[in-house]
């Protein structure tokens, strides 16, 4: 038995006619989702994880500054595949210099780090 995920439904709106797709409910009733071992194991071990992530995320003092670290290291990593040698202390130490007045003329890579940010 195939089972439908969901319905469309047309609708005019200023004078268009508009499709949407309205996904049904989940879990699924009808038939029951019915889970093998395999994937109930795997259920069961991204369930932990996220249970380590949510114990983890308990232990940060602050969200804005976590959020802080990622977003720099990300733009460093990412910048890097495009072939930046500029290093997170590079970045990190560029904005220091930036909130204390000083003056300091960012590389080329740490400004495209910066662009990234």
């Amino acid at each position: 038995m195939a089972r439908a995920a969901g319905r469309y439904e047309r609708t005019a709106l200023a004078g268009e006619t508009v499709s949407a797709f309205i996904p049904d409910p989940l879990p699924p009733t009808s038939p029951r989702l019915s889970l093998g071992a395999e994937t109930n194991e795997l259920l069961r071990s991204a369930e932990q994880k996220l249970g380590r992530l949510d114990l983890a995320g308990e232990m940060v003092p602050s969200i804005e500054w976590f959020v802080y670290a990622f977003v720099r290291k990300e733009a460093v990593v990412s910048s890097q595949i495009e072939g930046t040698q500029a290093t997170l202390v590079d970045l990190l130490a560029f904005e220091a210099s930036a909130d204390d007045r000083a003056s300091s003329d960012p590389t080329d890579d740490v400004r495209e780090v910066c662009n990234y940010v």
